[in-house]
């Protein structure tokens, strides 16, 4: 399974499962959804085949896709939650979306 596929399903992945990918992240990278351990930490198998964490599903679809979700394309989805995972930070132009959903 890789990222965009991933990404493309999250309205529908439980939202208690943290999303692992191998670097570089990309659209096309190899992922997977997991469930941490009772230490909130990434099982060691995962972590062993080359996995690292990625975002919690929650996150990536409440905090950065939020109400923006259904106007964005599948490549948008993709860049944005690979920029929030990489910066801790929303892009320019999703703020830029988020607010022409206000405004």
């Amino acid at each position: 399974m890789n990222l965009a596929s991933i990404i493309a399903d999250l309205e529908s992945a439980d939202s208690t499962l943290t999303i692992v990918a191998k670097r570089p992240w990309t659209a096309n990278s190899d992922a997977r959804l997991v469930s941490l351990t009772d230490e909130y930490s990434i099982p060691g198998n995962v972590l062993l085949e080359g996995f690292e964490y990625f975002l919690e599903v929650s996150i990536a679809l409440d905090e950065v896709l939020g109400e923006s979700a259904s106007r964005l394309s599948s490549d948008q989805r993709v860049a944005a939650i690979v920029y929030y995972a990489e910066n801790d930070d929303y892009p320019d132009w999703l703020n830029a979306i988020a607010g022409s959903l206000h405004g």
